[in-house]
């Protein structure tokens, strides 16, 4: 069984900021698509039906994420770590700090 850390340690704090990027991240990757093809629809280079497409698309994409980040906190965490390509270069600019244990890679 794993022990529930407090909000005030440091491990808690790397932890969010690790879940706040990667929800920003997705977020992103979600919304930006749609964001383009809606400046192609308003220049006319796109018609309804496309448009319509990329929003029922996104909104899928949308309730995938709302999924995936209503999952308990340490699942996430191990998660996002497993996204090796957004999480190595994540980690060199936020190095875990003592009693943060990292999942290993494949």
């Amino acid at each position: 069984m794993t022990r529930k850390k407090r909000r005030e340690t440091p491990e808690w704090a790397w932890e969010q900021k690790l879940i706040d990027d990667y929800h920003d991240y997705c977020w992103r990757q979600a919304l930006d698509p749609l964001y383009e093809q809606m400046q192609q629809w308003k220049a006319g280079e796109l018609r309804h039906h496309d448009i319509d497409q990329a929003i029922h698309t996104t909104h899928k994409k949308n309730q995938e994420l709302y999924s995936l980040f209503t999952n308990q906190r340490d699942f996430l965490v191990r998660l996002i770590q497993m996204d090796r390509n957004w999480f190595e270069p994540w980690l060199v600019e936020h190095p875990a700090p003592e009693g943060v244990t990292l999942v290993r890679p494949f």
